[in-house]
């Protein structure tokens, strides 16, 4: 059977200039090592690490990086320690804008796999491309310390830097589900460091057809408003058209644009816009040959520690005017119903007990396994 290169981990990427963050900050990295962990979605015979400066205003050197399998916390497993090049040379030049791939490195993996993404950054980086919620711990260490086998006295970081996937060499016919969306699909309201987002639960239920998740979720993204990440509708081709091997699209985006204009004091965003933005991005998945499913947007009523102006009777107004139009129409292959499975029977505008983390908007580790077994479900063959 012949292999190809197809996606099995990404992280969407975020500018650090934007004018506005979230809880963690952006930073940057000077004769330091930095240690990430990320969990494959895929099987391989070898692998290629893909490294962005997107947002970048000067060139990126990075001295040396070194892939290895996750022991525990900053530690890697003795013995599987190798190193990673790009065009037959430790170091690598990114210029602005840019992303770099690596050579293949002989490394197999299965679905599953945890690996350490070990790298030397020793001219100073500047701020760095980052995905601020890893819910994954990485590590921090002085030097170069790419090869030690630990970092006891590393400091822990809780965004994920320069790292924008990883590649594996499989086989040709499997499956790529791309989760495409806000802070419910990045994982906000789940506990840290367990891999209890949606798209790991997601993951594991789809792992007996070989598919592979890759969770492009960005806390506070809208589709049409720029800021905690580029829109949805600018992003698209980067995050899921160009990303090799993605068969499906779960689109999970809309909420942030009913509630974040009333939080900012802008304009509210008109139902009508979001409905022909979401009609735009299906279209486009499908010229590339992508099936789209989308999401329901979800309950946020009483969710008053998001900010003044998020949920407002305007705001309800237009989840039901969305979610009359994305179970009534045809622009998608298939609906996950995540309003049908989040909301409270009893009062259908706010989530269910059960599921909601407490802020009113986020699901919690139960809701997020409904939303996985939900969008599980709804996926066409």
């Amino acid at each position: 059977m012949t292999s190809r290169w197809t996606a099995a981990f990404r992280s969407a990427p975020v500018s650090p200039h934007e004018p506005m963050t979230l809880i963690h900050p952006p930073r940057g990295f000077h004769d330091q090592t930095l240690r990430q962990v990320v969990r494959l979605g895929g099987a391989g015979t070898r692998l290629r690490v893909r490294l962005g400066n997107l947002y970048g205003k000067d060139p990126l050197t990075i001295a040396r990086i070194r892939v290895a399998a996750h022991r525990t916390a900053a530690a890697i497993v003795p013995g599987t320690d190798t190193a990673v090049t790009f065009g037959g040379a430790h170091r690598v030049t990114i210029p602005p804008g840019r992303e770099a791939i690596s050579d293949p490195v002989d490394l197999a993996t299965t679905p599953g796999t945890d690996l350490v993404l070990s790298s030397h950054h020793a001219a100073p980086t500047g701020p760095a491309d980052y995905h601020p919620f890893a819910l994954q711990a990485g590590y921090l260490g002085p030097g170069d310390a790419v090869s030690r086998p630990d970092l006891p006295e590393a400091e822990p970081v809780e965004s994920r830097f320069f790292l924008s996937g990883l590649d594996v060499l499989g086989p040709p016919d499997r499956p790529v589900v791309a989760a495409f969306g806000d802070s419910l699909t990045d994982g906000v309201g789940t506990t840290p460091g367990t891999h209890r987002r949606y798209p790991d639960l997601l993951a594991r239920r789809l792992r007996p057809t070989g598919a592979a998740v890759l969770n492009l979720g960005i806390a506070g993204n809208r589709l049409l408003g720029d800021v905690f990440g580029e829109r949805g509708t600018a992003r698209f081709d980067r995050d899921v058209l160009t990303v090799p091997g993605v068969t499906h699209v779960v689109v999970q985006l809309g909420l942030n644009d009913i509630g974040l204009p009333g939080m900012l004091d802008q304009p509210p965003v008109p139902a009508a816009d979001i409905i022909a933005g979401l009609a735009a991005l299906a279209a486009r998945a499908r010229r590339h040959g992508i099936r789209p499913v989308i999401a329901t947007v979800t309950p946020f009523a009483g969710a008053a520690a998001a900010g003044p102006g998020f949920d407002t009777p305007e705001a309800r107004s237009t989840r039901r005017r969305l979610n009359d139009w994305i179970r009534t129409g045809d622009a998608y292959d298939a609906v996950a119903d995540l309003d049908g499975t989040l909301r409270d029977p009893t009062a259908p505008a706010a989530l269910h007990p059960d599921y909601d983390s407490g802020d009113h908007i986020h699901p919690n580790d139960a809701g997020a396994q409904a939303v996985a077994d939900t969008v599980a479900d709804a996926l066409p063959a």
